[in-house]
């Protein structure tokens, strides 16, 4: 049988010889990060002097070129500096509490003892595909994206050479009876707004008009929820997406002071009506608060409450695939089916590859004032 392979940040038998009187050398093999197992040794005018001597030297045999990391760190202790890094680094709360379920969910409890030098694509592999069968794709991705940030923090400080999650696979977006959001079919866009404007529980959370919006500018409903009255110019008929509504631990729904991503951050042209509709709200409710879409008790309006209100009324509605997402697809099909570029609707919501809206958003390859006029016309007589 062979003989079982020394364990990497580990070494095997130490050898003492007595070179020449009074000076002992003692040597052994240590197994670095890159799996190569290479002699360490020292001397000592003693057998246990330079076995002593050896046993310090191996505890920083990696010290010089590993930084405050190595590759015997285990990943529990990596994750902790990961998100201490972030922090550190103004990230947004929202986004350090992503990362943060992903380590305390599912990277510490299932592989936190793993060592740094340990965690070989196959491991890791193994990993992810164990929480999208457990969880989903979801909480695999955000497993996956934290790894990816924590091992390039262990790449920077030399701990290992390169990062293992970049040999991992792509996990693909579900497929199946899933169901998914689906834009409302433009005929049909009388019929539905009458039947939310009809509806008693939309009236009274105050849904009503935060949909009529998001159908006009096709906002993210994060970016909806925090729209403060500041960030419209009500004479030039634009309002800016500078923030967006987010739930974070220990704090409760907090207004984030940069959207999503730097594409996301953008000034949207919008309709005549629906610039009224802002101007009105204004009116009614500016006496209490700045912000354009607060809930009933003029609080920061959660996103998350919000689906859920969707969620729970489209059956009602006759919509059983109605999410917040459905708006920003039918905005993208008014827009598609109008005739404008990829390029034009994707700057319109605000996203950072156009190959994303034609992918996501249009049916067809079939943030612009244009986008407003065909909007307007669309929408004229409805909101």
């Amino acid at each position: 049988m062979a003989r079982p392979r020394t364990e990497i940040g580990t070494y095997g038998t130490i050898n003492a010889t007595e070179v020449q009187v009074g000076k002992w050398r003692a040597r052994t093999r240590y197994r670095f990060s890159d799996g190569k197992s290479r002699q360490v040794e020292k001397y000592g005018p003693s057998k246990a002097r330079a076995i002593s001597a050896l046993k310090v030297a191996l505890t920083t045999a990696e010290k010089d070129w590993a930084g405050e990391l190595k590759p015997t760190t285990t990943l529990r202790v990596l994750a902790q500096m990961f998100l201490d890094h972030k922090r550190d680094a103004g990230k947004a709360d929202g986004t350090v509490e992503t990362y943060g379920y992903a380590v305390t969910a599912h990277i510490v409890p299932k592989i936190g003892d793993l060592a740094l030098g340990e965690a070989k694509p196959a491991r890791l592999q193994r990993f992810i595909n164990g929480v999208e069968r457990d969880s989903g794709s979801g909480a695999a991705k955000n497993c996956r994206s934290a790894l990816s940030g924590m091992m390039s923090l262990a790449v920077i400080n030399g701990a290992i050479e390169k990062n293992p999650v970049r040999e991992l696979e792509r996990i693909s977006r579900p497929k199946g009876n899933r169901r998914a959001a689906k834009a409302i079919p433009l005929g049909e866009l009388p019929s539905f707004l009458t039947k939310v404007r009809a509806d008693a529980h939309l009236n009274k959370w105050d849904t009503v008009e935060l949909i009529e919006f998001m159908l006009a500018s096709g906002w993210r409903v994060g970016e909806a929820c925090a729209l403060d009255v500041s960030s419209v110019d009500f004479e030039d008929g634009t309002a800016a997406v500078v923030a967006v509504n987010v739930r974070v631990n220990g704090k409760g729904v907090v207004r984030q002071e940069f959207p999503k991503t730097e594409k996301s951050e953008r000034v949207t042209p919008l309709p005549s009506r629906t610039m009224d509709l802002l101007r009105r709200r204004h009116e009614r409710l500016g006496e209490f608060t700045t912000l354009l879409f607060p809930t009933p008790l003029m609080r920061l309006r959660d996103p998350s409450n919000t689906q859920r209100e969707i969620r729970d009324r489209r059956d009602h509605l006759g919509y059983p695939d109605l999410y917040t997402h459905s708006f920003r697809k039918t905005v993208a099909t008014i827009l598609d089916k109008a005739g404008l570029s990829a390029t034009e609707i994707a700057d319109y919501l605000g996203h950072e590859n156009p190959s994303m809206t034609q992918d996501v958003y249009m049916n067809t390859l079939k943030g612009s004032t244009r986008a407003a006029e065909v909007l307007g016309q669309r929408l004229d007589g409805l909101i």
